[in-house]
This record gives C-alpha cells, structure tokens and sequence, in this order.
C-alpha cells in the first residue's frame, strides 16, 4: 500500500499519491456515486473528481476542471481503470483480485 498510482492527462505521466483523509473527504461524493456510473463520460467524470482530489496538494494546478480540458479522449479508459487501484492504495477498498482458481468478474 501507499504507492503513487499512474495517470496520463493531456499526454503527462502523472504519479496520483495514495489520499489521506482531507482529500478523500473532498472526493467522498464522487467515491460514492462511482458503482452507479454506467457510461464513459459519467464514470470519467468522477475519476476526474477523486484524481483532482487526491493531487490537490502535490499539484494544486491540476483542478477537475483543469484535468478536463487536458484530458485527451484516448485516456479516459485509462484514468477510469487506476481509480479503484488508487482507492485500494489509499486504504479505502481493496481493489478486485481473483481468489486461487477463480476466474476474474465479468470472465
């Protein structure tokens, strides 16, 4: 636990630190309304949230809305995938892991 995670934002590789409780109270909302996102846009946006969130204090330029207009339609599925690998690394759920002989959800 408590590895930087990795996002690409307007073609920049970006290490996302794991969170601590300020930020993960900034992006609780957006945490929360995440298993109910069905579609890319509404998925990403609330990525766009909790990646905000978690960079606030490294690199306070990167605000959602900043990262929305860097955002290039070819990292959307990117940004989407590490948003339950960062909530793993900040200790807020682990991320999904097949057991021993079983095949990963969705197999």
């Amino acid at each position: 636990m408590d590895q930087n995670v990795t996002v690409i934002i307007g073609g920049e590789t970006i290490a996302v630190p794991p969170m601590c409780f300020a930020a993960l109270k900034r992006a609780w909302p957006a945490i929360q309304a995440m298993p109910g996102q069905t579609n890319l846009v509404d998925q990403t946006a609330r990525s766009i949230e909790i990646v905000a969130a978690a960079l606030a204090q490294s690199r306070p330029e990167l605000t959602a809305a900043a990262i929305e207009e860097r955002l290039k339609g070819s990292e959307l599925i990117g940004l989407v995938t590490q948003v339950p690998q960062l909530l793993d690394e900040s200790g807020l759920m682990p991320a999904e892991k097949p057991a021993a002989g079983e095949l990963p959800a969705g197999s």
